[in-house]
């Protein structure tokens, strides 16, 4: 009886001592979509009301004006997918859930305890951006490096009403 034997090709062998790099060399390195937002803005809070399905501007009417500062937006240290938004040393809010949505970066803001201005206040997000046929509270727009994010804000657990729009520009 005959032996069956078996020819391994030198290319055969380089294939397979190969394919771990090759497979290797083929996978996206995970990039973080909060290095895109970091940094330095010039930010407007316009305050409005709701009027049905619109927000009506009441930032120049009686003694409501716009809020201007600037603020700093870093990438949270203790939690690898939230934004950390500072206007100076003071936080004012955290933002979660981050997503790429092709031509801005989405987000969203939870409930929390923040300072906006001169007060303290108590934000809840506001569904202001679409996506995917999910809204979200903020978006980077990679167009112009902007920021914009909305939120409607409680006093004392008191809703006020009002819807808040926050507009940064880098700078």
């Amino acid at each position: 009886m005959e032996t069956l034997k078996t020819k391994i090709l030198p290319g055969f062998l380089f294939l397979m001592a190969a394919l771990p790099f090759l497979f290797t060399s083929c996978t996206k390195e995970e990039t973080d979509l909060r290095d895109e937002i970091t940094g330095q803005y010039n930010y407007t809070v316009k305050i409005y009301m709701e009027d049905g399905t619109d927000l009506v501007y009441v930032g120049d009417q009686g003694n409501v004006g716009d809020i201007t500062g600037t603020m700093r937006v870093t990438k949270n240290s203790g939690d690898p997918g939230v934004l950390d938004f500072y206007d100076g040393n003071v936080l004012m809010f955290h933002g979660v859930d981050v997503k790429d949505a092709g031509n801005a970066i989405v987000f969203d803001i939870p409930d929390q305890e923040a300072w906006i201005g001169p007060g303290n206040i108590q934000v809840v997000g506001y569904k202001y951006w679409d996506f995917n046929s999910l809204s979200y509270h903020g978006a980077f727009l990679y167009a112009d490096k902007s920021v914009e994010i909305a939120f409607t804000a409680r006093v004392m657990d008191v809703d006020t009403g009002l819807v808040m729009i926050l507009t940064a520009s880098r700078h």
